[in-house]
């Protein structure tokens, strides 16, 4: 008399488990709450993604920084390589390294420095805020070293004489250069150990100073590609697309530290 009732108890504990079972992969999706406007909410997936329109706009800003680093890249390449074959015999003088040093220092590493903290940049826009400013500061160390040494070595082959354009735009570059550098720092430092200095005019004047810079240092070198030096042996076709490139690369630059430096400044009014 018992099996029948030991019987059924097992079935009833066979439909338990198999309830259970089933309800076990039956997926949980979590109310969420947004504003409107705000991100749309894919019930399917039960993630949260960004609307069409804005992931298109960030798409479109990401391949034109893709495009800046390409132009930076050629124009850095064209540089080394009339560097390193102007001279015919194959040698190496104080100018041929002043074009290699101040031209890198200036195209490659400072304009890098800035697009560091640029929002859309494709190798910097993961890194933390700290992340960003100390890679900032890196590139910038390297940078005015580079120009540094460029700068000087341009000044040995001219024995000290500075009488052309280039030369004076060069010269001017190297001092805001350097005044970037040491605002920079204070900049970092303020921040960090809170010293008796207040961080948010530095930071003006080194964003102020940094983009006159780094402008002079450009407009440097797009006289260098318009002189008879390089366009002479190069040609003018080569020249002036050179120009048009550091052009292009002095206006993408300027785009970021410029919204910066005007928002920095509302704060602290």
């Amino acid at each position: 008399m018992d099996r029948p009732s030991t019987s059924r108890q097992s079935m009833e504990k066979v439909d338990k488990v198999e309830m259970y079972e089933v309800r076990e992969h039956v997926p949980y999706h979590a109310e969420v709450t947004r504003a409107p406007g705000s991100a749309e909410y894919d019930a399917e997936s039960g993630q949260l993604y960004t609307s069409s329109w804005e992931a298109a706009w960030t798409a479109i800003c990401q391949l034109v920084n893709l495009l800046h680093h390409m132009q930076v890249a050629i124009v850095t390449f064209v540089m080394w390589h009339f560097a390193l074959t102007s001279a015919p015999n194959g040698s190496i003088s104080n100018l041929q390294l002043h074009i290699i040093f101040a031209g890198t220092g200036y195209q490659l590493f400072l304009v890098e420095a800035i697009l560091t903290l640029h929002r859309h940049n494709s190798w910097s826009f993961q890194l933390s805020p700290d992340g960003k400013r100390i890679v900032h500061g890196c590139l910038q160390l390297i940078g005015s070293v580079f120009v540094i040494a460029g700068t000087f070595l341009g000044l040995a082959e001219t024995n000290m004489e500075v009488s052309t354009p280039h030369g004076i735009c060069g010269v001017i570059a190297l001092g805001f250069s350097l005044i970037s550098f040491i605002t920079g720092i204070v900049t970092l430092f303020s921040a960090k150990v809170r010293l008796m200095v207040k961080t948010g005019p530095i930071k003006i004047l080194h964003v102020a100073v940094g983009l006159f810079s780094v402008s002079m240092g450009l407009v440097t070198i797009a006289i260098g590609f318009n002189m008879d030096y390089f366009s002479s042996s190069q040609g003018t076709s080569i020249s002036g697309a050179m120009i048009s490139f550091v052009a292009f690369i002095l206006f993408y630059v300027m785009i970021q530290p410029i919204v910066d430096l005007v928002s920095t400044t509302r704060k602290n009014m």
